[in-house]
Order: structure tokens, then sequence, then C-alpha cells
């Protein structure tokens, strides 16, 4: 309980640095890197009870230099509790055609209007065709991106150009059925994060 205690105190000091940050560097740009707790970076993308597709370690803070929290046998039942999206280099979106995009939790419609020339930029892809991106010291949800493999039209895909898309890792929490805690960014060794599966 110790370890969870420390890593929880951990991300609430991590976001507060965040936010200081982004408020002394006048926001026009994300500061790096970009923390997204209790993100999951995907469509159907959920914490809950997990199934290890292989073996693998957990360690005890958020690095694999770290030392091991606990190992994970293939087939092995864990709980994701919860994660990060840590952005390393965020991407570049330009506005090329007036556009209203830019969803907030609260909100209905859009937010925002912008105008050729503006430029927004994209943290981690959320699943479902959209991106959370910062503009102006604010974070937004929508569908700028472009995928390469697009079918007919995508939202938006007139009004944008993508110059470059961000680099980011998940990390996750998970807990045993002991009880024991550590952290993984071997996400994609897991069965059943995908709820829509």
């Amino acid at each position: 309980m110790r370890d969870y205690l420390k890593i929880l105190i951990t991300a609430i000091i991590i976001v507060l640095s965040t936010i200081m940050a982004a408020a002394q560097n006048g926001a026009d740009k994300p500061t790096l890197p970009y923390y997204d707790w209790s993100a999951c970076p995907f469509e159907c993308c959920t914490y809950k009870e997990w199934t290890a597709k292989r073996d693998l370690s957990t360690y005890k803070r958020r690095s694999e230099k770290s030392s091991v929290s606990f190992r994970v046998k293939k087939g092995q039942s864990v709980r994701g509790l919860t994660g990060v999206v840590i952005t390393t280099e965020y991407g570049v979106t330009k506005i090329i055609k007036s556009i209203q995009i830019g969803y907030t939790p609260d909100s209905k419609s859009p937010e925002l209007s912008l105008q050729p020339g503006e430029v927004v930029y994209t943290l981690h892809y959320q699943g479902e065709g959209n991106d959370l991106f910062w503009y102006k010291g604010k974070v937004y949800s929508d569908q700028i991106s472009v995928p390469e493999n697009a079918w007919g039209n995508p939202p938006n895909s007139q009004a944008v150009q993508v110059v470059s898309r961000p680099k980011y890792e998940w990390w996750a929490i998970i807990q045993d059925k002991d009880g024991n805690i550590g952290w993984t960014k071997e996400t994609d060794t897991f069965a059943h994060i995908d709820a829509c599966e």
C-alpha cells in the first residue's frame, strides 16, 4: 500500500508541475514531457481485469531501470488501475481552411473557431479518430488527424494539414491478486484491455 501512496503522490506533484510550467511559459506550446493522467489511448480502452499474453516484469517506479515490483506469468489476471500517457514530442497540425473544432469534457459543441495559418499541437491519439491537442494553453479533443488508411473523407481532413505526429508512451499501474502494485509500459502484452472485444 505504501508503494501505491508513493506513486499517487508522485503523480500529483508531476501534474502540478506541468500546470505551473504551462502558466509560466505563456502556454503557447505544451511543456514537454506532457503527462495525461488516467488516459487510456485507443478505442474502447479501459482499466479493468487484464490477462497477460506472456510473462513480464512490473516496476516499482515508472522506469525499466527501476527495481522489479512483481512478475506476471502468461495467463495471469491482473487489474489495470490507472495510467499515464507521456508525450515526449508533440505533433504539429496546421489549419488550412476555417474550421470549428475542439471539445472539452464539458462541451457539447466545438469551442474553437480556427483560421488558416493557425497551428495546434497534438499530444496523443485518444481513439475513434480523435486526438488530444493543445491550443493556447488548453487541451481539447477532436478528429484532426488524417489516417493513412482512411476510407472516404475523414471529418476535418480538408481543413487540416498534418505536419508531424506526436511521440508518446503509455505506462499503466497494475495490481495482482496478492495486492502487489507495479508499473508497466508493455500494455500490448495484455488481453481484455479493449472493452469492445
